[in-house]
């Protein structure tokens, strides 16, 4: 569910799993849904990978708008066109509330992007990748799963890590 702030960004949240160890988490993983989906359709990953990372936090957003090809799921942006274009201007739009997102959680654990890994699966994926790329300190890793990377053509102008 998306709640205005005063900065005008939607405020999102998601499903959360703190760490095994009960330790304050040492990293954090933000689980980035694919279209139709929300922060539940992945938040299942944290069982498993925290048996082997019990000192990493993970938390699974929620898209910010109701999807209109699936009533129960959420969006990062609509994908009504299904072109390059609508893909580019859709991650850019939505990119702003993920990455607020993003910076409050790691302000929440006391991290930097440098704990930090985005994980996503198919738009979450692309959203993953979009702000990950263009971050002004280069996140620990970008893990897609069934994705693309958008707006190439933009990429060299906008990247701000390697």
């Amino acid at each position: 569910m998306t709640e205005a702030t005063d900065d005008k960004v939607p405020k999102i949240s998601g499903p959360r799993v703190e760490p095994k160890s009960g330790d304050a988490p040492e990293h954090l993983i933000v689980l980035v849904h694919g279209y139709g989906a929300d922060g539940n359709d992945l938040i299942g990953l944290a069982g498993p990978w925290a048996q082997a990372m019990p000192k990493v936090a993970f938390v699974a957003p929620d898209g910010p708008d109701p999807c209109g090809m699936s009533p129960v799921g959420r969006q990062w942006f609509p994908l009504t066109n299904m072109n390059a274009e609508e893909r580019r201007d859709g991650v850019r739009q939505a990119a702003p509330i993920l990455n607020t997102f993003i910076d409050r959680e790691l302000v929440r654990y006391g991290l930097s992007d440098r704990e930090l890994a985005l994980v996503g699966f198919s738009q979450g994926t692309m959203m993953s990748l979009h702000i990950g790329l263009r971050r002004a300190q280069a996140p620990a890793a970008i893990i897609g799963f069934s994705g693309m990377l958008t707006g190439t053509s933009h990429l060299a102008d906008e990247i701000r890590v390697k």
